[in-house]
């Protein structure tokens, strides 16, 4: 803040007896929780010194506003205090105006704050319009006193409405505040202008009648003429506002949506899908202005990336140590046999995995001991954290500023890596559009760079191969900054892992996903699969598909495949199953009251025990034949297999040869070895070693 421009005005030394200093300021409001409003603007009581105080952060200008407030306009917190001062002068009850800070770089205003005493009142006038009081139609009789008095000396408030007017009861009567200043009329108020000032005050039309026959007492006009007046300026005023509503809900970044649209599925792990066309279409129209930046985004995309994918063509050496799993805390329903953290950190040990996926949803958060408990057990693990959104949690910042504090004040220091958010190009998981994931990783943003600098935040999360939506994602203008991308890259699950889709495999959608991550300026190069899986048939109900589903024999080899793709690509940091129980997908079953591992539980723990550790040095593809090369200490390991057909080699009596679950293949009596779709795995010493040549194989 040392290089920006700081202007303020102080009343009252007693808030700042040893002289102003921004960032400790800032820090303090940051710091505290006492929130009276947080939409546009946030409003919090704050202690400074000795004096309890109200203050008033100023939404941030956007850049024309900035320059604006800079050279040719009073900010708003400069006029909220100049406005108070006045008044009180003339009379006109107002909390004391102490302080305003005006924050300005070169250019263009950044913040500011106004700060003003704490007042003891009773309540608003709403308490007196929502007929809550017996004596409402004092109040507001002694209100329209106080509005006359008002017009009389030529002010006239422009926000009028009931939450910025403050009452406080006495024994002869009551007194009136004034809040929320920086619109102020000064000059001759007529009576028409005047009864029209109260057209925000109520609805009703009993109050109506009431402030307008007090109004037209008091101006010694009809009160018919008022009253109808009244009546039409505060229908003109609903219409307007009602337009003006629908406006800017088309240009929204935050959309009103019903939280009760979204529906949580405990049999699948995930929302059900929105089923109500009305509420469909709704969402797709007022977030048409955010989703139509998804166009620019993807020419960019198209214009720029070719380039970048050519150039990460290569294949890369990497390290193995990317092998993942996801692990949801038990919560069974109907059939479904429970089974306890110790159980599940059994299997975490059996299979030897060392990268840990763990969900803690926000709705969920009433129980957020259980999640922090189960993360600080799993030691020695590198745990990733994927935080998962809802639609409060979406529209309710401040609430999911709280939270997300709690959640990474807990578990720093076991976790040093956090996904935020969950699948944000699906409706269903309720973001309305990209916009308002930028908005709600913001909220991890800043908390990071204000108190947890240590930490990374995974973003973007795209599901499935969607090229636009992954775009918009990476490349925007937003001021935050993804420390890698998450994304769930399934399959087309339609079929096998190395099928094309829109004429990419896995390998090139991953090179594709990296080319333009390195593309862009908003994103480090680290690309994180955290979640892919294939559904299975005879669990419809428990998948998170209908459609599509695969035999559990197609299930281990396929994900086995999958792995060999990831690291044959180079480019993925880690790479997680999702996930270890799930009766739809998992790598275990736990219906019927039993726990069943299935194959594909073995066939992970193989190649987890085969590969770790080792490194990638070759990927060779000879039309529907596969082969990764790994040197790991002294020997190489080849895992070969076919996506389409058999084919045979010969042995050699120095390789020794393993099937997809780590079982020895002999081969003294049946030298012939057949390819398949099951990988095997090839073992040789480095000093005795002859690369496979797929070219050679009998098909």
């Amino acid at each position: 803040m040392e290089s920006n421009e700081l202007k303020f005005e102080l009343r009252s030394e007693e808030i700042f007896p040893n002289g102003f200093s921004l960032e400790d300021f800032e820090k303090t409001f940051k710091e505290n929780q006492n929130v009276i409003k947080n939409n546009r603007n946030i409003i919090k009581t704050l202690r400074l010194e000795d004096v309890e105080t109200v203050t008033k952060s100023f939404k941030r200008p956007n850049f024309i506003q900035g320059i604006i407030y800079k050279y040719f306009r009073k900010t708003k917190a400069r006029r909220s205090f100049e406005h108070s001062l006045l008044l009180n002068q003339m009379g006109i009850k107002t909390p004391e105006p102490l302080c305003f800070i005006e924050v300005f770089d070169r250019f263009r205003l950044l913040q500011s704050y106004y700060i003003s005493r704490q007042i003891d009142y009773d309540f608003t006038l709403e308490f007196a319009t929502q007929k809550e009081a017996k004596d409402h139609r004092d109040i507001l009789k002694s209100f329209i006193d106080f509005t006359y008095n008002l017009h009389e000396k030529n002010i006239m408030h422009l926000d009028y409405v009931v939450g910025n007017i403050c009452v406080k009861k006495k024994e002869d009567g009551y007194d009136f505040f004034l809040v929320d200043l920086n619109r102020l009329y000064k000059g001759v108020v007529n009576s028409r202008t005047g009864v029209k000032n109260l057209r925000r005050i109520s609805r009703d039309p009993e109050i109506i009648k009431i402030l307008a026959e007090e109004y037209a007492n008091k101006s010694s006009n009809s009160l018919s003429d008022f009253n109808n007046y009244l009546m039409r300026a505060v229908d003109r005023n609903f219409q307007r506002s009602k337009f003006k509503r629908f406006i800017k809900n088309i240009f929204a970044k935050d959309l009103r949506v019903p939280r009760s649209s979204y529906a949580w599925d405990h049999h699948s792990n995930q929302p059900h899908v929105l089923n109500n066309k009305k509420l469909k279409r709704k969402i797709a129209f007022m977030s048409w202005f955010a989703n139509s930046k998804i166009i620019a985004s993807s020419a960019y995309a198209l214009l720029i990336g070719p380039y970048f994918f050519v150039k990460s063509k290569e294949f890369c050496e990497r390290k193995i140590d990317s092998f993942g799993l996801c692990v949801n805390l038990d919560m069974p329903v109907e059939s479904q046999k429970s089974i306890n953290n110790d159980e599940l950190n059994e299997m975490i040990n059996e299979l030897a995995v060392d990268n840990i996926l763990v969900r803690i949803p926000l709705a969920d958060f009433d129980n957020i001991e259980k999640y922090v408990s189960f993360i600080k057990k799993l030691q020695g693990k590198d745990v990733l954290v994927c935080i998962l959104q809802d639609r409060e949690h979406i529209e309710e910042k401040y609430l999911t500023k709280q939270r997300l504090d709690y959640i990474f004040s807990n578990l720093c220091d076991e976790v040093k890596t956090f996904q935020i958010g969950n699948s944000i190009n699906r409706k269903k998981w309720a973001f309305v559009s990209v916009d308002e994931y930028f908005s709600f990783f913001k909220i991890a943003y800043d908390l990071k760079n204000d108190k947890f600098p240590k930490i990374k935040l995974l973003g973007s999360n795209i599901i499935d191969f969607d090229l636009p939506f992954f775009a918009r994602s990476i490349f925007h203008f937003k001021s935050i900054f993804y420390d890698g991308i998450a994304t769930q890259l399934y399959v087309d699950r339609r079929g096998s892992p190395e099928e094309k889709q829109l004429g990419f495999n896995t390998v090139s959608k991953i090179k594709a996903y990296a080319a333009l991550a390195s593309a862009s300026r908003k994103t480090s190069n680290e690309l994180y699969i955290t979640e892919v899986n294939w559904p299975l048939k005879g669990k419809r109900g428990w998948s998170p598909s209908a459609e599509y589903l695969i035999e559990e024999s197609l299930q281990a080899r396929y994900m086995i495949r999958y792995y060999l793709l990831m690291l044959a690509s180079g480019k993925v940091k880690k790479c997680f199953w999702h996930q270890l129980v799930a009766p739809g997908y998992g790598l275990v079953n736990n219906l019927d009251g039993e726990i069943k591992k299935r194959d594909a539980y073995f066939c992970f723990k193989h190649l987890i025990a085969i590969l770790s550790g080792g490194i990638t040095k070759k990927f060779i593809q000879e039309k529907n034949l596969y082969c990764l090369i790994v040197e790991k200490e002294e020997t190489i390991i080849e895992a070969v297999w076919s996506s389409d057909g058999n084919a045979t080699f010969k042995s050699k009596p120095c390789q020794q040869i393993f099937d997809i679950r780590g079982k020895t293949i002999e081969t003294k009596n049946s030298p012939n070895i057949e390819i398949t779709g099951e990988v095997i795995f090839i073992k040789k010493q480095k000093n005795n070693y002859e690369e496979i040549n797929l070219k050679l194989i009998n098909e």
